[in-house]
């Protein structure tokens, strides 16, 4: 299977073109009639060459009925947000995958004076589409039938979320762009709590606490609630001899007016009191979390 950087390097500006031409077809068609894409403005040169070079990249797939027809992939669209990005003089260069979740993939990437970014491409929908429709978070896309609006709409909440959260004095990868369902921030060379062996007690102490900071900051100034938190989004970073602890995975958030918001906080700080007693030996209640976080709210 080709990889990210091996396709970036095999598409050219006919590929693009074609692949954004599908883009904007796909609210009106799940998988768009070859018929269509003939009849379209004109733009894109031997369409049925660049279909079977997309194809075989794997940027689209298609399905046989009255006639060929044709659907954008999640490859194709990390190429269409990839080249917005370089357009706009974000991204110079994509690299290796340097993570892999359920929703998402992250790579490293670099900008045109070669400063290190993480990107992030979002893979909402994927899965179960139908689940995701059902969700609190994701209403605004109610009568729409395409998992990539669901990952849209899911970087367009993460980058929000960044930025309020960021600004708020919460310790999160400092946000930098967005386009279709891909966010750019600033890398920061971390591991998962999860997968992080050897802290000490004062260190994971610390790593709490840093971890407390943001979700007060994002509670009482963004107002908003990861909802959630868990060892898999806190990244531990060490730098200069110490550890720092940062929240990621923000594209679920709750805003703190929502009447499910205060249900969704203790939630995240019971598994945080859970995980680090378990884990560090700390002696910590999610009560006495929430009212730091609270700080003497009701």
């Amino acid at each position: 299977m080709l990889t990210l950087p091996e396709r970036l390097e095999a598409v050219d500006i006919n590929d693009v073109r074609l692949l954004e031409l599908m883009l904007k077809l796909h609210r009106r068609y799940s998988f768009i009639p070859l018929s269509v894409l003939e009849g379209a403005p004109k733009g894109v040169t031997n369409l049925s060459s660049t279909l079977a070079k997309l194809l075989d990249l794997g940027l689209v797939r298609s399905r046989v009925g009255p006639e060929y027809m044709y659907q954008i992939t999640f490859r194709g669209l990390d190429i269409l947000a990839i080249a917005e990005l370089t357009r706009r003089g974000v991204l110079a260069r994509v690299g290796d995958v340097i993570g892999v979740g359920k929703e998402s993939e992250v790579y490293l990437a670099w900008t045109p004076a070669g400063t290190p970014v993480a990107l992030k491409l979002h893979r909402e929908g994927a899965r179960s589409f139908r689940n995701l429709k059902r969700s609190r978070r994701y209403r605004g896309l109610e009568g729409r039938q395409l998992w990539i609006d669901v990952a849209i709409e899911a970087a367009s909440r993460e980058f929000i979320a960044l930025v309020s959260v960021s600004r708020a004095g919460g310790l999160v990868p400092r946000p930098i762009e967005r386009a279709l369902h891909a966010v750019v921030t600033a890398y920061l060379d971390g591991t998962e709590l999860e997968k992080v062996k050897g802290l000490s007690m004062e260190e994971a102490s610390k790593v709490l606490n840093d971890v407390l900071l943001t979700v007060r900051s994002a509670f009482k100034v963004a107002r908003i609630v990861h909802g959630d938190l868990s060892p898999y989004n806190i990244l531990v970073v060490r730098q200069e001899g110490s550890v720092s602890g940062y929240v990621i995975d923000w594209p679920q958030y709750i805003s703190a007016e929502d009447p499910t918001a205060k249900e969704a906080l203790v939630k995240d700080l019971k598994r945080l009191a859970t995980y680090f007693n378990k884990s560090f030996g700390l002696n910590i209640s999610a009560e006495d979390l929430l009212r730091e976080v609270q700080g003497g709210e009701g």
